[in-house]
C-alpha cells in the first residue's frame, strides 16, 4: 500500500507543477491580450484626428493576435481544468487506499431491496463493493459497472475476456486517468474544486448531463429525416448563396440597384424562414451541447489512440472504425456543426449569413447528412465509452489490489476452492482470511457460530467474491477457483408496512423465490443467514431442516449460517450433502476470544448469557 501512495504522490506533485507553470503561463498571455487592448483603444483615439481609415486600419492589424492570444487562453483553460481534474483523481486514490473511500459515488440509486443477492450481500450504497469499485465518468458506464454486479457472467469465456482486458488496463494508469480527467470535467464551470465535496457534487453535475445528453441524442438520431428528403435543397444551398454574391458584386459596382438587392436578400431570408420551426426542432435537439460532444470526442479519442492485445479491448475500438476515419473524428465534426447552428442565436450574424448563404438551411442539412452517415453507429460509440469506462474503474480496482488475483474459471458441475479468502472491503492488516471448498451441486455447508464469531462475515466473503469473479474482477484470496453459477440469498430480510407484510412473510416470500427457481431446473449457489428468524425456536428448526432438505433435494449448493446447533444433525442423514463448519469464541480472563477461523465441527460455546452480565443485565 505504501508504495502505491507514493506513486499517487508523486503522480500528484507533478501535476500540481504542472498546473503551477500553466497558470502562471496563462496569466502572461491575459496580461498581453489586456495590454494589446489598451494600446490599440489608446492608439486609435490619438489617430482618430486622421480619419476613419487609420482607425480601421489600426483595429484590424491588432485584431489578429487578439483573437490569437483568445485562443491560447482558451487552450490553456482546458489544460487547467484537465490538469485539477487529474489532481483529484490522484488525492481521491491516495484517500481509498487509506480507506476512505466515501470519496467514490456509491451507487446508491441501484439498490433494490428485492434483488436475487445485491442487496443481502452490500453490492451497492454507502461502503459497498461498487462504491469501492467505481471510477466511472460518464452515466453509462456507471451503468455498465452495476448491471455487471447484479447480473455477473455465467460463461468461462466471457469471463476470461474481461479478466485479459483488466489486466491489460490495470497496467496503463496514464491512460485510464487521462480518460477519467477528460469525463469529470465540468466544461460548464470555472469554478474551482477546492474539496472532495465539490469535486463529488460536480461529478453528480456531470452524470445528470450524460443522461439527458444520451437520451436527446438517441432520441434525435431516430427521428425522420426533414432536409435530406427535399431533392431541389442540396441544389439550391449552392445556387442560390452563388446568385447572391453575384448580385452582391454587381449592386457594389453600381450595376444592379441597391433596393433590388435587399429585396433579393429578404426573400432569401423568407425562404430560410419558411423552415424556421424544423430548424428551431433540430436546434432545441441537439444545440448548446457543443462541450458534451467535445467531452465524448475525446473519451473516444483516448479509446482509439491506444494498441491493446486483449479480444475485449480490440472488439470496442473496432466499434470506432468509421470507414477510414474514427468515431472521434466524426464526433469532432457534428461539434463543429453544432456550435455552427449555435450561432444563430446571434441575431446581428444570423440575419446577414442567411440574407448572403442561407446559413442555417446550410447548418441543418449537413447535421442531417452526418445524422444519415451515422444512424447506426452513434448507439456502438456510446455503447463503447460505457464499456470502457466500466473496464476503466475495474482496472483501477485490479491497480490499487496487488495481492489480490484473478480465479481461475472451471467449466462443468460446480466446484468452488478457495484458500486464504477474505472480505475485498477489509483492511489486511486486521482480515482474517479462511479455507473453502465444495465439489458439485447439491451441497449445503451448515456454519454454526455464536454471536459475532464471524458467520455473517463468512457469509458475504464467499459471495461478494463469488459476484467479483463471475464479473471478470479481481478476488481477494490467495488462490480461488470456480465454476460460475447463479447467486441467490437470504440474508437480511425487510418488512413492508405499505404491503402490510411482516418481517416473518417477507422472508418466506425470500426463501420461496430460491425454491422456485431451484423447482424450475436452475442450479443455484445459495446463501441463508439465519433461516426463519421471525418465528419461535421449535417452528424455526422444523421449517429451516424442511427447507434444507428441499434445497439438497432440489440441487441447491450453498451456505446456511445459524445458531440452531440441531440443524447440524442433518449431516447424519445426507453425510454427502451436509458438511457442518463453525466458528468458535473462547472466553479467557473473563474476556471473549475470537480468532475468526473457520473450522470442522457444529459450534457449541454460547456467548449471549456472558455479554449480557457484562453489560449489567440480571440473568
Amino acid at each position: 500500500m505504501e508504495k502505491l501512495i507514493n506513486l499517487y504522490n508523486s503522480r500528484l506533485n507533478t501535476y500540481n507543477n504542472q498546473l503551477k507553470k500553466l497558470l502562471s503561463k496563462n496569466r502572461v498571455v491575459s496580461a498581453i491580450r489586456l495590454i494589446l487592448f489598451l494600446s490599440t483603444f489608446a492608439i486609435s483615439i490619438f489617430i482618430g484626428r486622421f480619419g476613419i481609415y487609420p482607425v480601421m486600419s489600426t483595429i484590424f492589424l491588432a485584431l489578429i493576435p487578439f483573437l490569437v492570444l483568445v485562443k491560447i487562453n482558451v487552450g490553456y483553460g482546458k489544460k487547467i481544468k484537465h490538469l485539477k481534474a487529474l489532481i483529484e483523481i490522484n488525492k481521491n486514490e491516495i484517500e481509498a487506499l487509506k480507506g476512505n473511500i466515501s470519496v467514490f459515488r456509491n451507487g446508491k440509486e441501484y439498490v433494490n431491496y428485492e434483488h436475487c443477492f445485491s442487496y443481502d450481500l452490500d453490492i451497492f450504497g454507502e461502503g459497498s463493493i461498487y462504491q469501492s469499485l467505481n471510477r466511472s465518468c460518464t452515466k453509462g458506464g456507471a451503468d455498465v459497472l452495476a448491471n455487471s454486479l447484479k447480473d455477473p457472467l455465467q460463461e468461462k469465456n466471457k469471463i476470461l475476456l474481461k479478466q485479459q482486458a483488466i489486466k491489460e488496463l490495470s497496467g496503463q494508469i496514464d491512460l485510464r486517468q487521462n480518460f477519467q480527467a477528460t469525463g469529470n470535467t465540468v466544461l460548464e464551470s470555472d469554478e474551482e474544486q477546492t474539496s472532495s465535496s465539490a469535486w463529488f457534487s460536480k461529478n453528480n453535475s456531470v452524470f445528470k448531463n450524460d443522461r439527458s445528453f444520451h437520451e436527446e441524442i438517441i432520441n434525435w438520431i431516430n427521428t425522420p429525416f426533414n432536409f435530406i428528403t427535399i431533392k431541389l435543397l442540396p441544389y439550391l444551398l449552392i445556387l442560390l448563396p452563388l446568385a447572391t454574391l453575384v448580385l452582391f458584386a454587381f449592386t457594389v459596382l453600381g450595376k444592379f440597384p441597391f433596393m433590388g438587392f435587399v429585396v433579393w436578400a429578404l426573400s432569401m431570408l423568407a425562404y430560410v424562414g419558411y423552415y424556421i420551426k424544423k430548424i428551431a426542432v433540430i436546434h432545441n435537439r441537439i444545440g448548446k451541447k457543443v462541450d458534451i460532444l467535445d467531452k465524448y470526442g475525446k473519451l473516444l479519442y483516448h479509446i482509439e489512440k491506444e494498441q491493446y492485445k486483449s479480444e475485449y479491448l480490440l472488439g470496442l475500438v473496432k466499434n470506432t472504425e468509421v470507414n477510414k476515419l474514427t468515431a472521434s473524428m466524426e464526433l469532432n465534426k457534428l461539434k463543429n456543426l453544432v456550435k455552427a447552428l449555435d450561432n444563430r442565436a446571434n441575431i446581428l450574424f444570423a440575419f446577414f449569413a442567411n440574407a448572403f448563404i442561407l446559413w442555417d438551411l446550410q447548418v441543418v442539412f449537413k447535421i442531417e447528412k452526418w445524422r444519415e452517415k451515422n444512424q447506426k453507429n452513434m448507439a456502438k460509440w456510446f455503447d463503447t465509452i460505457y464499456k470502457f469506462d466500466a473496464i476503466s474503474s475495474m482496472s483501477t480496482f485490479a491497480f490499487n489490489k496487488p495481492e489480490f488475483i484473478s480465479p481461475e474459471i472451471k467449466e462443468g458441475d460446480f466446484t468452488l476452492e478457495i484458500k486464504q479468502a477474505g472480505h475485498p472491503l477489509l483492511d489486511e492488516k486486521v482480515r482474517i482470511d479462511n479455507d473453502f471448498t465444495m465439489d458439485g451441486h447439491g451441497q449445503i455447508s451448515i456454519i454454526t457460530g455464536a454471536n459475532m464469531a464471524g458467520k455473517s462475515t463468512f457469509l458475504r466473503t464467499i459471495g461478494v467474491n463469488l459476484v467479483l469473479a463471475m464479473s471478470g474482477n479481481m478476488v481477494c484470496a490467495k488462490e480461488f477457483a470456480l465454476s460460475p453459477i447463479p447467486i441467490h440469498t437470504s440474508v437480511r430480510t425487510n418488512d413492508s408496512l405499505q404491503k402490510s407484510e411482516s418481517y416473518f412473510f417477507a422472508e418466506l416470500k425470500r426463501l420461496k423465490s430460491i425454491i422456485d427457481r431451484l423447482e424450475n431446473g436452475e442450479k443455484l449457489f445459495v446463501i441463508v443467514d439465519e433461516m426463519l428468524r421471525g418465528t419461535n425456536s421449535k417452528d424455526k428448526h422444523l421449517g429451516s431442516e424442511a427447507l434444507t432438505k428441499q434445497m439438497i433435494k432440489l440441487g441447491a449448493s450453498g451456505l446456511i449460517a445459524t445458531h440452531d446447533i440441531a440443524l447440524g444433525e442433518l449431516a447424519q442423514i445426507y453425510p454427502n450433502n451436509v458438511k457442518n463448519q463453525r466458528f468458535e469464541v473462547e472466553i479467557e480472563d473473563n474476556k471473549l476470544v475470537f480468532d475468526y477461523l473457520l473450522k470442522t465441527g457444529i459450534s457449541q460455546n454460547l456467548n449471549a448469557v456472558f455479554l449480557m452480565k457484562k453489560m449489567g443485565i440480571i440473568i
